[in-house]
């Protein structure tokens, strides 16, 4: 546009340089100063345009960092919340560690303590088993005591007894 309106005026001159009559020279500058203002308004009117365009792209932009800075503050907290997640997985491992650790050492206690038990249990079963014997051998040796004794009672009776 702008170079359409620089050849009307080189036209222009050339009209008036070759002498035509100045209705001409005032008729093509008033045409030319049409068209300049025409220009001019068509040029204030994209420059409005482009304005009101670069406003609305500051717009978004800075709806667009809004949302990155709310994005990034969501990411934040979630990364906090994992670590403190993790701190709290820490914490339970070492905790469930130190439980299985006495665990393992009450079981340790226990099998030493059910060991113990029965070392007890086989000596008494032991003094047991020796007291039985003994109470067997000895109701072996009453009896043969006794039937000694009957043995002797008889014997005694045969012995004593007229025939």
């Amino acid at each position: 546009m702008l170079e359409e309106a620089r050849n009307e005026l080189g036209r222009t001159t050339k009209e008036v340089a070759a002498g035509t009559e100045e209705k001409t020279v005032d008729f093509g500058a008033y045409l030319l100063a049409e068209r300049i203002n025409d220009l001019k308004v068509d040029l204030q009117r994209q420059l409005t345009e482009v304005k009101q365009d670069i406003g609305n792209l500051r717009q978004e932009t800075n709806s667009l960092r809004q949302e990155m800075n709310s994005l990034r503050q969501e990411t934040s907290s979630l990364r906090q919340e994992m670590n403190s997640l993790r701190q709290e997985t820490s914490s339970l491992r070492q905790e469930m560690n130190g439980l299985r650790q006495e665990m393992r050492q009450e079981i340790g206690r226990l099998d030493g303590k059910i060991d113990g038990l029965r070392q007890e249990l086989k000596e008494d079963i032991k003094h047991i088993d020796g007291k039985i014997n003994n109470i067997i051998w000895a109701a072996v040796g009453t009896f043969f005591a006794v039937l000694v004794g009957a043995a002797a009672i008889v014997v005694a009776i045969y012995y004593t007894v007229p025939r």
